[in-house]
């Protein structure tokens, strides 16, 4: 069974798979007996128990402070980890940080960030600017006041 959470605090145990795609940022303090998905422009900050995978994905971004079971992935999107991997951390594609205090029991594969990745920029638009008016060229040159 996949579980979709949309934003704010995750307390409590689920069976199987978790997917978090919120525009709220999502705090999971629980247990997800399962994998946890993090979607695109999604963030999750993980204090609980993950028995499974942990994966973020394009533009979203996963802070790992409590346990994963399995691996960490980043596949295009954030990770950053403070708490403990019994399997591998692997970047393919995204931004890793794996804290200095952090515990992993596997492999670190893929090239890491050396502090925690800052939050992303949201893209605005440029403003317009009015148009500029063009200088006529003058028919004749002023003259000069006489005395």
């Amino acid at each position: 069974m996949v579980r979709i959470f949309r934003g704010g605090v995750l307390d409590e145990r689920f069976e199987g798979s978790v997917v978090v795609i919120g525009p709220r940022p999502t705090t999971m303090t629980g247990l997800v007996r399962g994998d946890l998905f993090v979607r695109d422009n999604s963030v999750c900050d993980v204090t609980g128990m993950v028995s499974g995978n942990l994966l973020a994905e394009r533009t979203g971004k996963a802070l790992l402070h409590g346990l994963v079971t399995k691996a960490a992935k980043s596949a295009g999107g954030d990770l950053e980890i403070y708490g403990m991997v019994q399997g591998d951390v692997i970047n393919e594609g995204g931004r890793l940080f794996v804290d200095k205090g952090a515990v992993v029991r596997g492999k670190v594969i893929g090239q890491t960030h050396i502090g925690p990745i800052p939050p992303a920029e949201k893209v605005v638009a440029a403003p317009t600017a009015p148009p500029v008016a063009m200088p006529t060229p003058a028919t004749k040159p002023p003259t000069p006041p006489t005395p």
